[in-house]
């Protein structure tokens, strides 16, 4: 009703110089209303996509891609493997700002994330393997830097809980810590986990999830170094062919 409104204004205004300044801030309001994906979707988009939106926290806004059809709709993609065309094994500045392709593999990046799920947010893990098969996970309650003062400073922690799903629960022992990437240790090991198991993540001494892994196209020798959710596929023979991570409000 308030896009509709707005838009109904602006047309009655439309042609009168004097009223410039009141046009674009009427826009600016139906803009601002698309916090995230449920949003778009409230709005009546329905068909998967990019789409801008703006959080409370970041008026300016950012793109990402609304998945309009898993489970009810209206989440949020934060993070995608699909193909290996991405290298995911980055430093610290990439993973606070972002990387990839929108549209295909992608980090949304840590900032965006913690502006996007500063409020009650529930969070979906969709996975595949190699042989097609396919287990979620879901948690109830999820949230990056939400009680954080200085998000970045404190290492932008994860909260996870809630969980229920096909794939096992392989994310709460990471809930409560620190991103850590190859440039920038914050885990409780006495070695760096993202260098030693090639990735970045919430680590803990080292991880059961390992998503952001190399993409290591089915089986492999190595072990716990790949894209791993170790309830659903273990460490040391499979690992996740599809991966993603998406996010949208309770």
């Amino acid at each position: 009703m308030f896009s509709v409104l707005c838009s109904s204004l602006c047309y009655v205004l439309l042609g009168s110089p004097v009223l410039v300044f009141h046009i674009l801030f009427v826009y600016l309001c139906v803009f601002s209303e698309m916090l995230d994906c449920s949003d778009v979707m409230a709005s009546g988009i329905l068909q998967d996509g990019v789409y801008s939106v703006f959080p409370t926290h970041d008026l300016n806004g950012f793109m990402v891609y609304c998945d309009m059809t898993t489970d009810g709709g209206g989440w949020t993609v934060i993070q995608r493997r699909e193909d290996g065309s991405v290298n995911f094994f980055r430093g610290w500045e990439a993973y606070r700002d972002g990387f990839g392709t929108t549209r295909g593999e992608h980090w949304l990046g840590l900032t965006h994330t913690h502006t996007h799920t500063f409020g009650g947010f529930e969070l979906r893990i969709d996975m595949a393997d190699f042989d097609n098969a396919t287990a979620f996970a879901h948690y109830g309650d999820f949230s990056v830097g939400r009680d954080s003062v200085n998000p970045e400073e404190d290492g932008y922690p994860l909260n996870v809980d809630q969980y229920s799903g096909t794939a096992g629960d392989s994310l709460l022992k990471h809930s409560g810590m620190r991103f850590t990437t190859k440039d920038r240790d914050q885990d409780q090991s006495e070695n760096n986990c993202a260098a030693y198991y090639q990735g970045a993540w919430w680590y803990r001494n080292c991880h059961t999830s390992n998503l952001n892994g190399q993409y290591l196209r089915g089986g492999h020798a190595s072990y716990a170094d790949g894209v791993e959710w170790s309830s659903w596929t273990g460490f040391s023979v499979f690992h996740v062919n599809i991966s993603r991570l998406c996010s949208k409000t309770r």
